[in-house]
């Protein structure tokens, strides 16, 4: 599968078979496997699942783009200074993203991740339509906007997504957003996004009718990519299974079309270097494939390994490797440059030439750019001259007050400590008003109010969420919680032993478990504790510092 010569006319980007298994019908294909290993009968758990996918297609499928930009001579000298000066400039940008500001870490991704999915699906329609001779800049705006509005909408839709947006948004001080402000942003994308759709199938018809007509293989991939979005989106209830799922038919088309792509470059122009003139051509698929699955294993090196400096270098090379692939496609890819048509097959060797177009001034590029460089520099000279309260230190807050159950207040001892909680507690309470329907931040804040002492709103809501939710394992723990907390013993064990026979991952069977321990060494039954805790080790062995606690605050009880 390395074709080398095509013609404008020929509607395929590689082939009929390949591109619809590979291209076009990629997600009817991936989503019933994945959906069928994480179902009841093979077990596979949303976490399993989001690794090796995170791993194997999301960080392996960043190689082929990074073989291009340093493998491709040409290439390479023509945007020498961006090639050399962003990875170190990045890794090293990691440390204070991730350890001061993880909500901005966080949002960088979502956003460019989002921006780059869409652009990719765009990138394939004008492709598609190209090969057809349809160009108008009137189609290609419609494209656009189809392709943004059906990425962003259901973002939007989705509870979850929305509350982690807001979040992220409060945690940088952006100003309160009502919940008839946020209702009337989803209405008015519904209406945006209808009349974007409307005046897009309008264009096509009228290009149908005018000539050349689109090509309906990139109406039949618009349809079937967006549609998973909307499919992960609305339906998949594990956010990490939905990421998965979109993800492994993105990376998949990718790796497709940088294999079509550079092989065309090393057939016609002999000036490329000696590495992608060996990798690229008929017969070494298994090559490429293998040295894509040995980059993407360093993706299960960060999770796994317990010595926290490797980890914190391998996460800092997966966000290096990210960020590079985010910003590299953004201009390594231009299909108005005449060697890439060449090279995707668009237009013919003797019509364009071989070489890329002379190097430009980098300095409207880096004027670009410099908005984000300035704000960054700001950020990170103010951390030095004042050190910010670290990730891990608000991670530790946040699992103490908002995740984990104490059943009365008692709050942390300094006053920046206290600070911080009490903005997350706002922050959560103003997420949870805005959007009633996602039962992580309303479960969340339930906790919080809890911690608070505000005992009797916390059962309210969560009476109201396990009515929506009624097989929810952690709405009911952590309703046994504030029973057992309570002194309603029976009530209580009720709701652990419901918690435990609703619980789908191995976390969830871990805090049921330890919980139903913790509710017999309450009740004197040691054996039936340490049996449970034993269940609950099994599923968390990091649960033990917990299980120890417990255990020696009932010997000096």
């Amino acid at each position: 599968m390395c074709p080398v010569r095509t013609t404008p006319s020929r509607p395929w980007i590689v082939g009929p078979w390949v591109d619809y298994l590979l291209i076009i019908f990629t997600p009817l294909i991936s989503t019933p496997a994945v959906l069928l290993l994480y179902s009841s009968r093979v077990g596979v758990s949303a976490e399993t699942i989001s690794v090796i996918v995170g791993a194997f297609f999301a960080l392996g499928h960043h190689l082929p783009g990074m073989m291009r930009a340093y493998g491709d001579r040409e290439l390479f000298s023509r945007f020498y200074w961006r090639f050399v000066l962003t990875p170190p400039l990045l890794f090293l940008a990691h440390f204070p993203l991730y350890y001061y500001h993880f909500e901005l870490y966080r949002l960088i991704i979502l956003v460019w991740a989002t921006w780059h999915a869409l652009m990719q699906l765009y990138g394939f329609m004008r492709i598609y339509d190209a090969k057809v001779g349809s160009t108008s800049p009137v189609t290609a705006y419609w494209d656009w906007l189809v392709c943004l509005c059906g990425f962003i909408l259901p973002q939007l839709m989705r509870p979850e997504q929305l509350a982690v947006n807001l979040m992220h948004w409060y945690s940088l001080g952006g100003v309160r957003i009502s919940p008839g402000v946020l209702q009337g942003v989803q209405i008015g994308g519904l209406a945006v996004s209808a009349c974007v759709f409307i005046g897009f199938i309008a264009n096509y018809v009228i290009q149908c009718y005018r000539g050349p007509k689109p090509s309906l293989l990139k109406l039949v991939m618009l349809i079937t990519s967006v549609g998973l979005w909307w499919l992960v989106m609305t339906f998949v209830d594990n956010l990490l299974l939905s990421v998965a799922l979109f993800d492994i038919c993105h990376d998949v088309q990718y790796l497709v079309i940088v294999w079509l792509f550079n092989c065309r470059r090393v057939s016609v122009n002999p000036h490329l270097g000696h590495f992608m003139r060996y990798v690229f051509r008929r017969g070494m698929v298994l090559l490429y494939l293998g040295l894509i699955t040995a980059y993407g294993a360093l993706g299960l090196i960060a999770p796994l390994v317990l010595e926290g400096t490797i980890s914190r270098f391998f996460y800092a090379i997966m966000f290096t490797s990210t960020i590079l692939h985010y910003y590299f496609d953004g201009f390594i890819w231009k299909v108005r440059e005449s060697a890439n048509t060449v090279s995707l097959g668009i237009t013919p060797e003797k019509d364009a030439s071989r070489r890329l177009q002379s190097t430009k001034p980098t300095v409207p590029h880096l004027v670009k750019w410099s908005p984000a460089i300035v704000l960054l520099g700001l950020l990170f000279s103010g951390d030095l001259l004042n050190p910010p309260m670290t990730t891990s230190h608000k991670n530790n807050l946040e699992k103490a007050f908002a995740q984990s159950l104490m059943g009365n207040p008692k709050l942390p001892g300094n006053d920046e400590d206290q600070s911080w909680i009490y903005s997350l507690f706002e922050q959560t309470r103003m997420v949870a008003e805005a959007i009633p329907r996602d039962r992580k931040v309303q479960l969340k804040y339930a906790i919080l109010l809890s911690n608070f002492g505000q005992n009797d709103e916390a059962m309210k809501r969560l009476e109201v969420l396990s009515e929506h939710f009624p097989e929810d394992s952690e709405i009911l723990m952590t309703l046994g919680g504030i029973h057992f907390f309570r002194g309603n013993a029976e009530v209580a064990l009720k709701n652990y032993l419901a918690a435990l026979e609703n619980a789908e991952t191995s976390r969830q069977r871990a805090l049921a478990n330890f919980k139903l321990g913790e509710f017999s060494l309450y009740s004197n039954n040691e054996d039936d504790a340490e049996f449970r805790f034993a269940e609950a080790l099994k599923y968390d062995p990091g649960i033990s510092s917990s299980i120890t606690f417990l255990r020696n605050r009932s010997r000096h009880q």
